[in-house]
């Protein structure tokens, strides 16, 4: 269902947004619309962005597993080659607190 809102668009905004909807072949009103879809789209991407890193940091925090960087790079350079190496081995985050076994 559609609802009518107001935007009041300064002058420049509303002769840049007429430009380009012309050069698009669309009116001012579908323009906007799929301009804003676009912009919420996006900023839905970005908030799952998000909550999967704070997941993942929270599941670093529990797990108390990491990688070292050298480690991974090895064993991406090996998988790209062709190789099959070993998956890296997981290091404590904190030396002083366990590791819990990892999940996938």
């Amino acid at each position: 269902m559609s609802m009518t809102t107001s935007l009041k668009l300064p002058d420049a905004l509303k002769t840049t947004i007429a430009k380009v909807a012309a050069f698009e072949g669309k009116t001012a009103h579908a323009l906007m619309v799929d301009t804003l879809q676009a912009a919420m789209e996006d900023g839905l991407v970005r908030q799952q962005f998000y909550a999967d890193g704070e997941a993942a940091y929270q599941d670093t925090i529990r797990s108390n597993a990491v990688f070292g960087g050298a480690d991974v790079k090895a064993y991406v350079m090996a998988r790209v080659a062709g190789g099959k190496p070993g998956r890296p081995q997981p290091q404590p985050l904190d030396a002083a607190k366990p590791m819990t076994p990892a999940h996938d």
